[in-house]
């Protein structure tokens, strides 16, 4: 399966997800929106992935828009969608739900919660890497998957084809280090985010991985069904 990919910047790329498609036999088409690539057609779109991004779903560029746009015709057309981070948040704005910022930052391998039996195979409790300032409230319709003292709605999940995750589940060692590297004026001294030293000595938890492949697999179905 070919899956188109959004990207934003060239620091938030595919990393585990990446592994993912060659253990699996797919292969991707990545946008480089950074680099003036033009949005995907709907029609031609069979899995879109949205990557992350240190804008904002608020900002008032006219390609924000139309993302929100091009994921609500693949809604439409029951198409799956997996957002990270900002490709969540553009994912429930364009549900209709709110894009706010948050009373703290967080930055840095925090835990979370899982919130419903959707997912069997997901741990009651995980710690992810966080790299947020933003967060969104639940769409209408949409199911909460995940949360956190930080930020209540870590995730969601929308007529069993639509994800959307705040946090980052497809971080390796080396994409957290680019993240760190390029955005490294967004960490602060904030109660929620972690120093550059303690992300970097931190164990990266392997059922982090385990768990990104099961819901893409999942992705994946409605994706052959599509077709």
């Amino acid at each position: 399966m070919i899956i188109d990919v959004l990207q934003h910047v060239p620091f938030e790329d595919l990393a585990a997800i990446k592994d993912w498609g060659e253990d699996s036999g797919h292969s991707f088409r990545v946008h480089h929106l950074y680099d003036k690539a033009v949005l995907p057609d709907a029609q031609d779109i069979t899995l879109l992935i949205i990557l992350g991004g240190p804008m904002s779903a608020n900002d008032a560029d006219h390609w924000i828009e139309e993302e929100r746009s091009l994921i609500l015709q693949l809604i439409d057309q029951q198409k799956p969608i997996f957002g990270i981070c900002l490709g969540a948040q553009q994912i429930a704005k364009a549900l209709g739900a709110t894009v706010f910022q948050g009373e703290q930052k967080e930055v840095g391998w925090h835990p979370i919660q899982t919130v419903t039996t959707h997912f069997p195979f997901i741990p009651d409790k995980m710690t992810v890497f966080h790299w947020h300032g933003e967060q969104f409230s639940l769409p209408h319709g949409a199911i909460r998957l995940f949360g956190n003292e930080v930020c209540e709605n870590q995730g969601f999940i929308y007529r069993d084809n639509v994800i959307g995750l705040q946090f980052h589940f497809e971080t390796t060692r080396e994409s957290m280090e680019k993240l760190i590297v390029h955005d490294k004026d967004y960490v602060d001294d904030g109660m929620f985010v972690q120093s550059e030293e303690v992300m970097k000595t931190s164990e990266l938890p392997a059922e982090n991985v385990d768990v990104l492949y099961k819901l893409l697999d999942h992705m994946v179905q409605p994706a052959r069904g599509a077709v």
